[in-house]
C-alpha cells in the first residue's frame, strides 16, 4: 500500500506493518519493532516519530524514559480497513492508555514474552496461533477448602501447527510479588484445571499449562523450587518455570524435542 504524499509525508506497506505490530502487542518498544520488522532501531526510531507526528502511533513515554508506543487515533480505521484488526475496534476503550508507570513496566515485559515467542515459534515452523490478553480471561475459582481464588492470566496462548495447538496462561513475573501470592495462582490454576472450568470458558481447550516467565534466573530457581514442594512431580511439566534469557520453544515445549527439561 501507498498513499499520497501529504507534507512530504508518504504512508507506506512497511509502516503498515509497524501499525500491525503495535496492535498486535499492545504496547511496543523501538527495539520491539526493530526485531519484529527487520529494520535497524535507527531507521525504527524515525519512522516511529513520524507516525506518531501524524496519529497513527501515540507515544505513552517521553524521554529520558524508553519510548513506548501503542496504536494511535489514525491508526485504528487504517488497520480495520486493511482487515488487521475487528470494526469493534473504532469504539474500544483502550486500558493501555491509562497505565501507569507500574504498570507500563509490566505491560512491557509481557511484550517482551510476546516478541521473543513470535521469533522463536518461526524459529522452529511453529505459529502462536491465538494471543489475548485483559478481562475477558478474568475467571475465579473455589478450592475444596472453600476458598475463593482469582484467575487472572497475563495472557492466553496458543502454540502449534497443522498437527494441533498446546495451550498456555502466562503469568509475567518481575519479581514484585511473594512467594505466598505465587503460591496462591498456582493453587487456583490446579483447582481451575481438577474443576474443568476451563472447558467451559476456552472452546476447544482440554488441556492448559501455566508459563510463569521471570525476569531474572534466582527468581525462576526460587519459584521452580516453591511450585516442587506443592506438587507431585508428574504435575511439574504443566507449571514450568522458566527465566526470560533461557526461553525457547525448547523450554517451553520440551516434549517436541523428545527430551524432559529439567
Amino acid at each position: 500500500m501507498a498513499t499520497e504524499p501529504i507534507n512530504g509525508f508518504q504512508l507506506v506497506e512497511s509502516d503498515l506493518a509497524l501499525l500491525k505490530h503495535a496492535y498486535l502487542l499492545r504496547l511496543a518498544t523501538i527495539d520491539h519493532l526493530a526485531s519484529l520488522t527487520g529494520r535497524s532501531y535507527k531507521q525504527t526510531q524515525k519512522r516511529l516519530s513520524k507516525l506518531e507526528e501524524r496519529r497513527y502511533l501515540t507515544c505513552l513515554t517521553r524521554r529520558p524514559q524508553k519510548l513506548i508506543y501503542t496504536i494511535g487515533r489514525e491508526g485504528v480505521p487504517l488497520l480495520i480497513e486493511q482487515g488487521y484488526a475487528p470494526r469493534e475496534l473504532a469504539v474500544t476503550r483502550l486500558r493501555q492508555l491509562e497505565l501507569k508507570e507500574f504498570g507500563l513496566r509490566h505491560a512491557v515485559f509481557i511484550a517482551d514474552i510476546h516478541v521473543k515467542l513470535l521469533q522463536e515459534t518461526e524459529a522452529q515452523s511453529l505459529a502462536i496461533t491465538k494471543w489475548v490478553e485483559g478481562s475477558t480471561l478474568w475467571d475465579s475459582v473455589t478450592t475444596s477448602d472453600n476458598i475463593a481464588i482469582p484467575i487472572r492470566p497475563d495472557a492466553w496462548f496458543t502454540v502449534g501447527n497443522e498437527e494441533g495447538n498446546a495451550h498456555f496462561f502466562l503469568e509475567a513475573d518481575r519479581g514484585t510479588m511473594a512467594h505466598s501470592r505465587m503460591r496462591e495462582k498456582i493453587s487456583g490454576y490446579a483447582a481451575y484445571f481438577q474443576q474443568q472450568r476451563h472447558v467451559k470458558k476456552y472452546d476447544g481447550m482440554k488441556v492448559f499449562r501455566v508459563a510463569t516467565i521471570t525476569e531474572t534466573r534466582g527468581r525462576a530457581k526460587g519459584l521452580a523450587d516453591e511450585f516442587r514442594t506443592m506438587m507431585p512431580a508428574a504435575w511439574l511439566a504443566a507449571y514450568p518455570v522458566i527465566a526470560f534469557e533461557d526461553l525457547t520453544i525448547q523450554t517451553l515445549m520440551p516434549e517436541l524435542f523428545g527430551k524432559s527439561h529439567g
